[in-house]
């Protein structure tokens, strides 16, 4: 980045940040229109400091700084709304998805459906009590979002639509093919359950195992053999929610 840049007022929220020399930190920030970004806060530590309150994650927040490199310096934040109010099983949801964006967005990769999708299941997360279906959704739309979609609508091998009725087996960055597999067969999807996925309901346990199971799949393509910390946490919190 040859010239500086200075940016006011950018919407965005912490994704994580940690101490930097005495008083200091370092952030990682989603942004509405520059991505994710890497930003230093000096002083944010002191006491004294305006900043320290607010530079928390699940804080919708705006955000000014400048930078010349892959990390820039915080010159200004304020609160764009009050914070979401995570608590219990909603609370390892958020920082579950706070660690999948970091895991699979690069800094500097602009994309505000993105952040739409984050913001959006920040406010189910903070209203509604099926941690599930809103991490599922989540999950969903991010791989949409980044390019990654799953194919829900169509047999890829025969073009026809998938059905209720149908077991699919699942070849991810492909897509989905009609199979003889049994209703409890670990490697085949029912229709029903794709198409309640497709259709954002997930109204059922059933389909909310599908949808994990798929889904998990399918993110492993792009997280590789690195686990997320957070993610067997999340997997027995769901695992009480569905039982």
């Amino acid at each position: 980045m040859a010239e500086r840049e200075r940016v006011q007022l950018e919407r965005g929220f912490v994704l994580h940040h940690r101490a930097y020399l005495n008083t200091s930190q370092l952030l990682e920030c989603l942004t509405e229109h520059h991505g994710v970004i890497g930003l230093v806060a000096q002083g944010s530590r002191r006491r004294s400091s305006g900043k320290r309150a607010v530079l928390q994650p699940f804080f919708p927040l705006r955000l000014s700084w400048t930078r010349r490199t892959d990390l820039g310096r915080l010159i200004g934040v304020e609160a764009a709304g009050p914070a979401f109010e995570l608590t219990g099983n909603n609370l390892f949801a958020g920082f579950y998805v706070n660690e999948l964006l970091l895991r699979l967005m690069g800094r500097g990769d602009p994309n505000e459906e993105v952040y739409s999708c984050y913001s959006r299941c920040m406010a189910a997360l903070a209203t509604a009590s099926a941690t599930a279906r809103s991490v599922r959704l989540f999950e969903l739309r991010l791989l949409r979002a980044l390019g990654y979609g799953i194919e829900l609508e169509h047999d890829v091998e025969t073009g026809q639509p998938i059905r209720c009725d149908g077991q699919y087996r699942f070849q991810p960055e492909h897509g989905f093919s009609l199979c003889s597999g049994s209703a409890d067969s670990p490697e085949s999807y029912g229709g029903r359950e794709l198409i309640s996925l497709r259709e954002e309901r997930l109204d059922d346990t059933r389909s909310l195992r599908a949808a994990k199971r798929l889904l998990t799949q399918s993110l492993n393509v792009y997280l590789g053999e690195r686990p997320l910390r957070s993610r067997s946490i999340l997997e027995d919190v769901f695992a009480r929610e569905l039982n």
